[in-house]
């Protein structure tokens, strides 16, 4: 690889988890490096069971994995020793950067006061990271944290990736949410999250220079998804129903949110609005997801060929408009229901376009 970057490039819920999953499994030992914080929650199959992280980065094979927490990272630490113990963690396979943030229950009590009016999910995620940017006496960082100390490595993790990209061994970081909700770079402000979601800035989290990264690949859904409530101004917004009818599929199929179970709200794919992420992020690839909801017939696909005209010709006009290879795609809700795609492929895609 050996240093990528995934991040979304809508309002969240992209895929992203699924993503650095299946990048894994192509790795002997890779590490994985998570952004964010415990608001961000992506679901990865293993051993047949889909699984929440709300933490620890995304992998379907646990035993091979290095798993790292970053410096811009804001910890809920029962939430991190929960997901150590489902996963089986050994201490020496989960490193903590002592300068991540802890959540205490004082965040989340005063995002539930101040921040229900934006579809907050209220993890406290905004205001460890407020806290940590007052620089005030009452905030504790990882490296003050005796219960992590004793399941985890505390240890600055920014030298360890040097070391490891320098032997030119695989680090996948794992962004949180979507570049739509950047706070810094988001148009629908306050509708957005605590920190910047582009690619730049999970590497300024993690502490690798620009010039290390050697992919970036963004994550994107055939129909965009964001948070149910007050979350903000939403273009092109339809219902599940209206998607079933479009895909032909035999019942609606609505999402939920992986932290505060709330029904999604969806909209129809805008291309304007993925020509600016990747303006912003410069992604060497794409992954796409959801093209079992651009057409039913498309559930479960394993190969190009067996995929409909209408996702073939959706992929071709996405690669014409954004000037950007599409990696993979997703063909169901499994973190395996994809296709990566190769040359031969790339080949056939261009004749759509």
């Amino acid at each position: 690889m050996p240093a990528t970057i995934v991040v979304g490039g809508q309002y969240g819920s992209e895929g992203k988890g699924k993503v650095v999953a299946l990048l894994a499994k192509r790795s002997e030992s890779p590490w994985l490096v998570r952004c964010g914080g415990p608001n961000s929650g992506h679901t990865v199959t293993i051993q047949g069971h889909d699984i929440v992280l709300r933490q620890v980065p995304s992998c379907a094979e646990p035993n091979r994995a290095t798993f790292l927490l970053s410096a811009g990272c804001a910890i809920d630490q029962s939430v991190l020793l929960r997901e150590i113990d489902l996963l089986e963690i050994p201490r020496d396979k989960i490193i903590v950067d002592p300068r991540a943030v802890i959540v205490i229950d004082k965040d989340r009590e005063d995002e539930r006061r101040e921040l229900k009016d934006i579809a907050s999910t209220c993890s406290g995620t905004g205001s460890a990271m407020a806290r940590r940017l007052l620089r005030a006496g009452n905030v504790m960082l990882a490296g003050d944290s005796e219960v992590l100390a004793k399941r985890c490595r505390i240890q600055t993790i920014a030298p360890l990736l040097h070391e490891e990209l320098d032997l030119r061994r695989d680090v996948i970081v794992e962004g949180s949410q979507g570049f739509a909700l950047s706070l810094l770079h988001g148009d629908k402000y306050p509708f957005v999250t605590s920190r910047d979601t582009t690619a730049s800035g999970f590497a300024s989290e993690v502490g690798l220079a620009p010039n290390s990264i050697d992919k970036v690949v963004l994550v994107i859904r055939t129909y965009p998804i964001r948070v149910s409530g007050p979350s903000g101004p939403f273009n092109n917004e339809i219902s599940w129903d209206a998607i079933r009818e479009s895909s032909g599929a035999p019942h609606a199929m609505p999402k939920f949110t992986s932290v505060t179970h709330k029904l999604r709200r969806v909209a129809r794919f805008d291309m304007e609005a993925v020509k600016r992420a990747c303006q912003y992020n410069r992604p060497t690839s794409l992954a796409v997801m959801g093209l079992d909801r651009l057409d039913y017939g498309n559930t479960n696909v394993t190969s190009w060929g067996a995929l409909t005209e209408s996702a073939q010709t959706f992929i071709a006009n996405l690669e014409s408009s954004t000037g950007v290879a599409v990696e993979m795609v997703g063909t169901g809700f499994g973190t395996f229901d994809a296709i990566t795609l190769n040359q031969c492929e790339r080949t056939t895609i261009a004749s759509y376009a």
